[in-house]
Order: C-alpha cells, then structure tokens, then sequence
C-alpha cells in the first residue's frame, strides 16, 4: 500500500517540510516534451534549454549535476528483423549493454553475457542497441563539453570500499563541473555551486515493474528537484 494514502488515512504521519534548509528557495522546475524537441530535430537526448542552461552555468564556473536513473550504455537490444529481445534467462528482464566492459548484464540478478551482434533467434545481423544510460549519457556530454570535468557516478564506478564518499569529496573540493549519476547522486547531499540540476527521461521510471512505480518515480523526482538553487 503506497505510503502516501497510509499518510492520507491517518495510518502514519505525515511530516511536511514547509522550508529548506539555510532559507533557500525552491528552485525553477522546467518540464520539456521530447517529442517536441524531436519534431524540431532534437534527436538528442539532452533537451534545447538544457543544453543553454549547461553552458550558461559553465560560463558562470557553477557545477551542474546530471541525473538519469539508469546505468549502462544501452538499455535494450532488439533485432530489427524479427523483434527478439535480449532477455536474462534467471530474471526474464532485458539485458543492459555495457561499453566500458563490453558486455550485456542484467542489472538484477548481475548475470552476464557477451556482446551480441547477431540474434540468437534468426540469426539476422540487424542486431541494435536502444535506449540510454549514465555510460552513454557521460560519452554525449563529453562531446558536447570537451572542456568540461565530468565524473560518472553509479554502481558501476563505486563498487569499491569508500569510493562512494571518494568521489563525492572530489565533485564537490575539486570543482568538477558535471556530476552524472544514478539515483545515489540525490541520496542527501549538499553542493552549495551546484545551481541546476538535470533530469534525463524523467518518466523512464514509470514503466518499471512495480505497482508503486508512481510513487517512486514522484518521491524522486522531488528529491532531485531540491538539489538545485
């Protein structure tokens, strides 16, 4: 049962936040229609005002942080010719490319594969790599930024001991210009240079698996707003 009707019918308490922290105000929240920005011939997955906003905050020396809640490279893997999709056999969910390692892992159970270039079902070649994460996010910026610092943070690149706080310290002591990452860039941290915060897909999380994927999605997108100033 979602937290906020147990909230809603006195089964917990709710405790709301009237103010921030320091007084600060809320920040600006900008919702932009990708479709729109496709139709324009945006076929990036970095928006138009976000990419103004990037360079603005770059000119001014103020740190960006980059949020998109999906790791890897690509997402998915389907054959044009006969639709397969590449699944993990134990989670029945699809297979995440990963570029760094190249491989194909499920990001549930950690099985993993090589790389596919021809379908296992049809044996066509017309094998293609959909979707985007943090990996492919990282690779787009760097083109669009060269002279930008960038750090990636997510599962992938803080799976040793105290990495975690490591690379926090250096985005924040070191002056790093964009900080990419998962969900644990949003865990509770305070950049005071950090003046826009960007959400990539934010509605990719709504089609997870997951009855309360609604709620999530909203609490985290609240949560990541609140980084900005």
């Amino acid at each position: 049962m979602p937290s906020f009707y147990k909230a809603e019918n006195n089964e917990i308490t709710k405790l709301t936040l009237t103010k921030r922290a320091n007084a600060s105000n809320l920040p600006e929240v900008e919702i932009v229609d990708l479709k729109q920005e496709l139709a324009l011939g945006n076929k990036s997955m970095i928006s138009t005002l976000l990419l103004k906003e990037i360079e603005s905050k770059l000119k001014a020396k103020q740190q960006i942080i980059l949020f998109l809640n999906r790791r890897g490279y690509s997402t998915f893997i389907m054959c044009r010719d006969c639709g397969y999709t590449l699944k993990c056999p134990n989670c029945n969910i699809s297979l995440t490319y990963h570029m760094t390692q190249n491989i194909l892992k499920c990001h549930y159970c950690g099985y993993t594969k090589k790389k596919v270039n021809i379908c296992p079902n049809c044996n066509s070649t017309k094998i293609r790599y959909f979707g985007a994460g943090t990996q492919k996010l990282e690779q787009e910026i760097k083109k669009l930024f060269p002279d930008a610092t960038t750090i990636r943070m997510d599962i992938d690149t803080v799976n040793k001991k105290n990495s975690h706080e490591q690379m926090l310290t250096k985005f924040k002591e070191e002056g790093i210009d964009i900080l990419i990452g998962t969900q644990m860039v949003v865990k509770g941290h305070h950049f005071p240079k950090v003046t826009l915060v960007g959400v990539i897909a934010a509605d990719g999380s709504l089609n997870q698996d997951d009855f309360r994927a609604n709620e999530r999605t909203f609490q985290i997108l609240t949560q990541v707003a609140r980084k900005g100033r």
